[in-house]
């Protein structure tokens, strides 16, 4: 069923704060198991289309549709990495306890979700730190539980903002070679401000300045970027 309709459906959508336009008539579909790049400069109104996405936002014209529904209603079948963790670093809490977070309402049975949170531990190389407290780790290190995070309920959906902000060049590899494994059984949404980089990743990118102009990665050449 889930390959007949897209993950995404954003129709002639506007947002503006005040009397600041921040999204200008946007229109988008994401197919069902897509990898798509959301690129664009700071400001450029990448996390504001999140928020409508994961339904923390209404826009002021225009719908959107994820996974077939309301975002709201989705919202239990996205898995989301923030740009900026919200949570305080020096709070006592485990690397495990905080991927099992992630877990909270899923539909699976408790044992599919040991299995799944040892998995995803095991591909982001998070064993050797399953004890510790995150207020222990490197940047890189809280980026990768987070997006650990994200999976451990093995969403329909994963969105990530600026997933490798803060990841050097060996490890942004592997995450982008995980990713792209994890594709084949959700849709994904990367956003990013290194183009070079995703684009030999995603399918598809979406460049966004207020407005949003979408190119298939084979299109996209230097000259495209800089405009």
């Amino acid at each position: 069923e889930m390959t007949t309709q897209n993950a995404i459906d954003i129709a002639d959508v506007s947002l503006a704060y005040g009397q600041v336009p921040v999204l200008e008539h946007i229109r988008l579909q994401i197919a069902a198991g897509e990898f798509f790049g959301l690129i664009g400069p700071n400001g450029a109104g990448k996390t504001s289309l999140l928020r409508l996405i994961l339904g923390l936002g209404r826009p002021d014209s225009g719908s959107i549709t994820v996974l077939g529904e309301d975002p709201i209603k989705a919202r239990s079948r996205i898995g989301y990495v923030p740009q900026h963790p919200t949570f305080r670093r020096d709070f006592p809490i485990t690397v495990t306890e905080v991927i099992r977070l992630g877990q909270l309402g899923s539909h699976w049975s408790a044992p599919v979700l040991a299995d799944k949170l040892l998995a995803v531990m095991a591909a982001l190389e998070l064993e050797t730190l399953a004890n510790r407290q995150i207020w222990t780790l490197s940047g890189g290190q809280l980026q990768r539980v987070l997006i650990a995070r994200a999976l451990a309920c093995e969403p329909e959906l994963l969105i990530l903002d600026e997933p490798t902000a803060n990841i050097d060049l060996r490890v942004e590899q592997n995450i982008f070679s995980l990713l792209r494994q994890y594709n084949e059984r959700m849709t994904i949404i990367v956003v990013s401000h290194d183009v070079g980089f995703i684009s030999g990743f995603v399918h598809r990118a979406g460049c966004l300045n207020r407005i949003l102009v979408c190119h298939r990665t084979e299109d996209i050449s230097g000259k495209t970027i800089e405009q």
